[in-house]
């Protein structure tokens, strides 16, 4: 299979385009349609109902899917700046848009130093993949795969596997793309609709000598790790292979790194594996990466919030320390008797940050998706303890937040327009009740705010010192000078001497 084989693009047609302005999969083909049967079973079609209903959810077990941004968010101001493609496409869902089409004239140059580095042979690749490609059309919406015939959809995971694994090895790049296009590429590599099946990427690199998962991973990793950050990138190991490279991210920066298995292609993780991590955020887990707070269920306990942030903490006697690791579940609060400690995990803020987070927000609004709300929780969080520049003032102080953006204003407003809409899955829930706790012991804010008014600096606080020792030492001398004091010592002289 030449690079130069002729592929259907459906940017180039009128109507061809996938519709990305809707979160609903399209027309289906015949054998997945549900018809009124399945909508309103009967006694007489009930066997037939629920064959069906089987049938489809092992259809779908294979590979996982790789859902479409929720239409709760499609409408949203700037859908296209943080939700879509600016230089590169990978997958269906945005191929062929005709602002991407300079990425796509790169794609072949990647995709031949890729398979040159690691002795590839392309048609044997390109085999493998269309063996496969009934596993890719599942992982996709119909309404995009449709527009394929199978070998044009092979060359598109052929082309854009390569190129996404020869990237992320990182040689070569500034042969093909400009220092300001590398920094654009990166950021469409961890768009929600802008994925790739690892079962795709497992079959590319299965055959290379060179440690592709390991160099994966340390891709990942660089992206969340602060510089001089004191805080270690500890990554616990699942058995778990990742649906595609957002969902990685969403894994390391939950403290965890799921394994790229060296199984054959058909053996990928079962649904019962899935469900079995489901709940997960309503057990309650140490410092190995997991909440430290369960997200219970049933009757709500505390009263709603009255802090509303950082520098009401502070006022309460509350301190922030960073985490012992950049997990963003690693969140803490110890209460002692009139101040707490509050422990956040360390975060850089740059360019990268809202578009990241965001789509893995709608990663994980999806049902596809785990759904502990991990991330989403922890930026329900920040959204009530950042509200203005001081708060991120108090944050880059204690060495929590690392601002690349150079404006502590901007950072308070990425966070209040990440969680705005969102509704708090509430996963720090004892977290919070435990702040509020504190917070509400009127004395804990006379003594902080006395405190800090009065020893902010340490010259107060020596001339305090100073201030009781002086009043000592003049009440200790003004007692022996008493009058009385002074006879009763005169008179026990006299009788001594005689």
């Amino acid at each position: 299979m030449g690079e130069g084989q002729e592929r259907r693009n459906v940017g180039e047609k009128e109507g061809g385009q996938p519709s990305w302005n809707s979160g609903e999969t399209g027309p289906e083909p015949k054998e997945h349609r549900i018809d009124i049967v399945e909508i309103n079973p009967t006694v007489k079609n009930w066997n037939r109902f629920i064959q069906k209903a089987k049938e489809r959810i092992q259809s779908q077990s294979q590979w996982p899917r790789i859902p479409k941004v929720p239409q709760m968010l499609r409408g949203t101001q700037d859908f296209k700046k943080f939700y879509e493609p600016r230089v590169i496409s990978l997958g269906p869902y945005h191929h062929g848009n005709p602002h991407l089409r300079p990425g796509e004239m790169i794609k072949p140059l990647f995709a031949q130093k890729f398979l040159a580095d690691r002795n590839q042979d392309i048609d044997a690749l390109y085999t493998k993949i269309e063996s496969n490609i009934e596993a890719v059309k599942k992982c996709y919406d119909w309404s995009s795969t449709s527009e394929y015939d199978d070998e044009a959809l092979a060359w598109m995971m052929l082309l854009d596997g390569c190129f996404l694994l020869q990237f992320i090895c990182g040689t070569g790049m500034k042969n093909f793309l400009r220092y300001h296009q590398i920094g654009f590429v990166e950021l469409d590599l961890f768009l929600l609709e802008n994925q790739l099946p690892f079962g795709v990427l497992k079959l590319i690199f299965e055959g290379t000598s060179l440690p592709v998962e390991e160099t994966i991973k340390e891709f990942v990793t660089n992206t969340i790790r602060p510089e001089g950050s004191t805080s270690e990138i500890q990554l616990k190991e699942e058995y778990k292979e990742p649906s595609h490279l957002l969902d990685l991210l969403r894994s390391a920066r939950l403290g965890r790194y799921k394994k790229i298995s060296k199984q054959e292609l058909g053996s990928q993780p079962e649904q019962e594996q899935e469900a079995g991590k489901k709940g997960e955020s309503s057990s309650s887990r140490g410092r190995d990466g997991g909440f430290c707070c369960p997200w219970k269920k049933g009757k709500q306990q505390g009263n709603w919030p009255s802090f509303r942030h950082i520098k009401e903490l502070k006022a309460a006697g509350i301190h922030l320390q960073p985490s012992a690791t950049s997990s963003l579940t690693d969140i803490y609060f110890n209460s002692y008797f009139f101040y707490g400690y509050l422990k956040l995990p360390q975060i850089i803020v740059d360019d990268s940050t809202k578009p990241k987070f965001l789509n893995i927000v709608a990663y994980e609004m999806c049902p596809d998706a785990p759904d502990d709300y991990a991330v989403t929780s922890y930026v329900c969080f920040l959204y009530e303890l950042i509200d203005h520049a001081d708060d991120v003032k108090e944050l880059r102080s204690k060495h929590i937040l690392y601002n690349c953006l150079g404006c502590d204003e901007d950072v308070a407003k990425i966070f209040n327009e990440i969680g705005n809409d969102l509704v708090d899955p509430d996963a720090y829930k004892e977290v919070k009740t435990s702040i509020q706790k504190h917070y509400d012991k009127r004395v804990n804010i006379w003594i902080a705010k006395g405190l800090h008014e009065h020893f902010r600096s340490p010259w107060t606080i020596i001339a305090f010192i100073a201030a009781v020792l002086i009043l000592l030492f003049t009440g200790v001398s003004t007692y022996y000078a008493l009058p009385d004091k002074s006879s009763y010592r005169v008179s026990d002289l006299l009788r001594s001497s005689r």
